[in-house]
């Protein structure tokens, strides 16, 4: 399979590698590329994972899953050992008790807040989006977020979100705990390249670039400056297992609905 055709696949498979061994793991609405993130880090490298969906099934039966164009088709459920309404999820967040969330953003700046709320001043948005849910609440006290973007650009990549609904790294420095928020590791993963944030100032910048794209073409992408190192890495390709279990899990290429 040519590279430029695995741009899926490659971002599943960095957004798998986000996750370790006997992570508490949650996706949130619209999630094709999350699902098979965690379902492939559940069948490989972290075994003990517990899968929290938000189909409400508390890891399911992974031999029994087909992706869904929904991410809450109760489908999805199949196989579960027990069932949590999302209320539940808040309270284990609110209780320190999980690891990992992955979430999106229509919007991302170059500390990592998101922006699912209004494009524009607020009271007359150019467009309004679907709003928080989760995000507003979780952001601000996960231990580890990964956002994840299909198509990167400066609309997409901004200097300032026009409206903070996940909470990021902030103002940078350090800007978040000042603010009462839990300290938080973040990352981001699109369809160019893998992003983390600086230790100190917390800028965004480029942790590795995947099969096929060219340095040049990431601040073309990126409406604010950011550090390209000169020997940047490049992202990992999933293995043939990994690509068998993609394929396997999501037979109807739904995962390719993001980039349309």
């Amino acid at each position: 399979m040519h590279e430029a055709k695995l741009t899926p696949e490659i971002m599943i498979k960095a957004m798998a590698n986000e996750i370790t061994d006997g992570d508490r793991v949650f996706h949130g609405l619209a999630s094709p590329l999350p699902i098979l993130a965690i379902s492939v880090a559940k069948l490989t490298h972290a075994p003990n994972l517990v899968f929290l969906s938000v189909a409400e099934g508390l890891d399911p039966d992974l031999d029994r899953i087909r992706l869904r164009i929904s991410s809450a088709d109760p489908r999805l459920s199949l196989g579960a050992i027990a069932f949590l309404e999302l209320i539940d999820i808040f309270d284990l967040c609110q209780k320190n008790e999980l690891d990992v969330v992955f979430l999106g953003g229509a919007q991302i700046d170059k500390y990592g807040n998101t922006n699912l709320s209004a494009i524009g001043e607020y009271r007359q948005p150019k467009v309004r989006l679907p709003g928080g849910a989760a995000t507003s609440y979780i952001m601000s006290m996960m231990p580890k977020t990964v956002i994840w973007a299909t198509r990167q650009s400066k609309k997409v990549f901004v200097e300032k979100v026009n409206f903070r609904t996940g909470a990021g790294y902030l103002d940078g420095w350090d800007s978040r705990e000042k603010a009462g928020a839990r300290p938080t590791a973040l990352k981001v993963v699109t369809n160019l390249a893998v992003y983390r944030f600086d230790d100190k100032t917390r800028l965004m910048e480029v942790e590795s670039i995947h099969p096929g794209v060219t340095a040049h073409m990431i601040p073309e992408s990126t409406g604010f400056d950011i550090e390209i190192p000169r020997h940047v890495p490049t992202t990992e390709t999933p293995t043939e297992e990994e690509l068998r279990i993609i394929m396997k899990l999501d037979p109807d290429n739904i995962r390719y609905s993001e980039f349309r």
